[in-house]
């Protein structure tokens, strides 16, 4: 027991501290999305855009999936990191591409993603679905796939695109604090929002995920700016 009780209040500290850091992103991100699942079902008027959105989907398929997070994820945060003069001068534009490359599939993924939970679960909106969907994809598929991966993507593309850096810097830190932490922290922010998601019908979900993976990035980036110790790609990803 000894030997394993010192590495924990480092773990719930970095935690903790990632947290405050992004606390205000976690309650506007959920106060939007309550905002917009209630304006679909209760505002007429904006739940005929909401129809219009999903349709569009449906039309596009995976093509608005991957469009759509790329924008949200690469673009958009690259543009206001560039407005704020925080890029390096050396790379920017093979990382943005290297990042463009990477969302795009991953959205593609998330989108095959609900795509299967709506295949497995169906695509009701009673408290045991809703339950069902998010503990798969919160509890099983963020810590055995979808943060991993993430992460290792991320350090990658951080290394200059170098496998061999990449593989030598996975060490016991990047699993032991690096991986719970950014899974902890992404709960905190993604289990209410993701509850709301697959709230509404599977032409909708995608949508709004983009939307608020979209609000949500850009509130994290605008508050890394005024704190060089924050870092938006700690938890600004449900999928990270």
């Amino acid at each position: 027991m000894s030997a394993l009780s010192p590495p924990a209040p480092g773990i719930f500290a970095t935690i903790a501290v990632v947290f405050r850091q992004n606390r205000t992103a976690c309650l506007l991100l959920n106060v939007l999305v309550i905002a917009l699942v209630t304006s679909y079902y209760q505002v007429p008027a904006v739940a005929g855009v909401w129809e219009a959105v999903g349709a569009f989907k449906l039309r596009w398929s995976y093509a608005f999936s991957l469009t759509s997070t790329v924008f949200a994820a690469a673009v958009m945060p690259f543009c206001i990191q560039a407005m704020m003069g925080k890029l390096p001068a050396n790379g920017r534009w093979k990382r943005l591409g290297l990042l463009m490359l990477f969302w795009g599939y991953r959205g593609m993924e998330i989108d095959l993603f609900y795509r299967f939970q709506g295949f497995l679960f169906g695509h009701g909106s009673d408290a045991a679905t809703l339950v069902t969907k998010v503990a798969l994809d919160q509890f099983v598929f963020s810590p055995l796939w979808f943060v991993p991966t993430y992460l290792i993507v991320l350090r990658w593309i951080e290394v200059g695109a170098s496998w061999s850096r990449t593989r030598a810097s996975l060490n016991r830190e990047f699993w032991t604090r690096t991986c719970p932490t950014v899974l902890v922290t992404n709960w905190l922010v993604w289990i209410p929002a993701l509850a709301l998601v697959y709230s509404l019908p599977a032409a909708l979900q995608f949508p709004l995920f983009s939307v608020v993976m979209c609000f949500f990035i850009l509130i994290v980036t605008l508050l890394a700016g005024s704190n060089r110790d924050d870092s938006p790609a700690t938890a600004t990803e449900h999928r990270a």
